[in-house]
């Protein structure tokens, strides 16, 4: 049964605020998952004829794909909790621009892992 909620304010902003911010988080999870599947699988994009730039991981497969999926886990996790604290915020009439720390904490492990996924790309393809 849904939830009735006084619309009074910036409350619909707010909410759509919300779930775009729930959206965006998914939508790092699908790109967190194809870079998952694409180090799984040792599948890259080739490089232009002649510079052999489509060269495996190797043994960085395995260990990059584990972060990839550890990273989406991370990512999930943090945007079902942004959620839900967001909209409890918003059901109890609070200011709900406050910063909740733990959110930034799982998403700076998420940003970690990508900028070393980036450092290992560039420096297995150097």
């Amino acid at each position: 049964m849904p939830t009735p909620l006084l619309v009074v304010g910036s409350t619909v902003r707010d909410f759509c605020m919300l779930e775009r911010n729930f959206l965006s988080h998914i939508k790092l999870v699908l790109l967190l998952l194809l870079m998952f599947a694409s180090a799984l699988l040792d599948i890259r994009l080739p490089g232009p004829p002649g510079t052999g730039q489509s060269e495996s991981l190797g043994s960085f497969s395995l260990p990059l794909a584990i972060l990839q999926f550890i990273a989406a886990l991370l990512t999930i996790a943090a945007a079902f909790w942004e959620y839900h604290t967001g909209l409890d915020d918003l059901m109890k009439v609070r200011a709900f621009f406050v910063v909740h720390k733990l959110h930034h904490i799982i998403m700076a492990a998420v940003t970690f892992i990508i900028m070393a996924t980036c450092i290992i790309y560039v420096v297995n393809s150097s």
